[in-house]
């Protein structure tokens, strides 16, 4: 068994390990009507406006994929422009993201009405938006963004039987920017308050106040799990220097000729023994990231339901009138996504990797790997995801204050291994020992329990069945 990596790389080794499971596993599950229906696609596409006045949200969000499918295979065939597919992909997006909005809004009026018990408006909306997001950092500079628009079913808020682009999304961020200031965070934390207090706290200053909240956010919950990542990377260093005997272990059960282990379970078995024997678990050390799993999730979450008040924030080469640096878009502010930004935290990533000392000198090179991989998968995720600037900076100053405290650790003085059970299960007498050692008996002899041999009194074994003379 290897002994447990640096605090930051294990949690992030963790997260990206979830991530990567995750969109396996919709790739996997996914809807595969797009290769398997022999429907054509207007069909589809008459199917799918059913869908929106019935406001069948799920339906029409699993009928998208088959329609861009096929769309887009009869597109070859005749010959269709790029920009007329392009139009044509985003109207039926555009008839998805109002199915999602008005079906959120007619659940929500059920709810203020009594007739069901939970209120799924926000979860709605929310999703509509994550939805269309990329759609609008891709159009909102192009004039598709105001001039493409579908036929849409009306409804009492929107009677309108045509919508764009822009006035489905501008009026999307008006209806959820109330509903993400209401919601809590795992249904009790208040996210958005939480963070708007950071900010409100030096006045809401759009150069300085909403950056300086992602910094003081992440000094508060670094602070909170500061205690148990100390107590992980003090216990990884004490597992280290025990790797010389658990080394000894794994060449004892190798099969010299395929240079695999012979017996794993018989090996695991003397490992904990080692461990038990010294008073360490080995799994000691996955606290702090189980820890950290729910309190990045909330800080997220808390930062997303304030993505509509982080565009009010800049941040350096992030503001309004930024445009392009060296071909690359810049953020108009920290609401948006920044590539520039995503590209310092994998440098930064990267380089926290190389600083941090390493558990098993004989696996450097391993792990190494793994965590500059770790890196490259969560920069690759940022990439391709819509987050907020301000998160991203979070996830920044996070990287650094755990390097901080990885590096100032491993400069500690780490205190000496002490058994507290010999091999066989029995306690190992330490104070008794060293009271022993510090009244002089013994004359410096300790026998392997650590009890002094003549302790008990005169030495040598009396002689079988002979009584001791009295004095007359």
């Amino acid at each position: 068994m290897s002994t447990p990596q640096p605090p930051k790389q294990n949690f992030m080794t963790m997260l990206m390990l979830g991530v990567m499971i995750f969109l396996g596993i919709q790739l996997v599950m996914g809807p595969k009507q797009g290769q398997q229906d022999t429907r054509s696609a207007d069909e589809l596409w008459a199917k799918m406006l059913q869908e929106n006045a019935d406001l069948k949200d799920v339906s029409v969000m699993a009928d998208l994929r088959a329609y861009e499918a096929k769309y887009n295979a009869e597109a070859d065939q005749k010959k269709i422009p790029q920009e007329v597919r392009q139009a044509q992909i985003l109207r039926a997006n555009l008839l998805v993201v109002d199915t999602m909005v008005k079906s959120g809004q007619y659940r929500g009026q059920l709810f203020r009405d009594g007739k069901v018990s939970e209120n799924w408006e926000y979860r709605k909306l929310d999703k509509a938006y994550t939805f269309f997001k990329p759609k609008y950092e891709a159009y909102f500079h192009t004039p598709m963004w105001e001039s493409v628009a579908v036929e849409v079913t009306p409804s009492a808020k929107y009677p309108a039987t045509q919508r764009t682009a822009k006035e489905v999304y501008d009026s999307l961020v008006v209806d959820l920017s109330p509903l993400a200031e209401k919601e809590p965070v795992f249904g009790f934390i208040p996210g958005y308050q939480l963070i708007d207090s950071l900010v409100q706290a030096t006045k809401a200053q759009p150069g300085f106040s909403y950056w300086f909240a992602a910094f003081l956010l992440a000094v508060v919950v670094r602070g909170v799990v500061w205690p148990l990542a100390q107590r992980q990377i003090m216990h990884g260093r004490q597992m280290m220097k025990l790797q010389p005997r658990i080394k000894e272990l794994q060449e004892k059960y190798k099969d010299k000729k395929t240079g695999q282990i012979k017996d794993p379970q018989a090996l695991q078995v003397e490992q904990f023994a080692i461990y038990k024997e010294y008073g360490l678990n080995p799994f000691a050390g996955c606290l702090p990231m189980v820890v950290q799993l729910p309190l990045f999730w909330a800080v997220y979450q808390s930062m997303h339901h304030y993505k509509f008040e982080f565009v009010k924030g800049t941040f350096l080469w992030i503001h309004p009138g930024a445009t392009k640096f060296l071909g690359i878009p810049l953020a108009p502010n920290l609401g948006e996504k920044d590539y520039i930004l995503i590209a310092i935290y994998t440098v930064s990533m990267v380089v926290s990797t190389l600083l941090m000392p390493v558990n098993d000198p004989s696996n450097v090179k391993q792990q190494r790997l793994m965590g500059v991989g770790a890196a490259l998968v969560a920069s690759i995720f940022m990439f391709f995801y819509s987050l907020p600037s301000a998160f991203v900076l979070y996830w920044i100053f996070t990287n650094v204050l755990s390097t901080a405290q990885s590096l100032l650790s491993y400069r500690l003085p780490l205190p000496e291994l002490t058994k507290v059970q010999t091999p066989t299960g029995g306690k190992v007498i330490d104070a008794l020992s060293n009271a022993v050692s510090q009244n002089g008996h013994a004359n410096g002899q300790v026998s392997e329990n650590g009890v002094s041999p003549d302790f008990f009194g005169k030495k040598g074994t009396p002689k079988a069945n002979k009584q001791r003379k009295r004095k007359k």
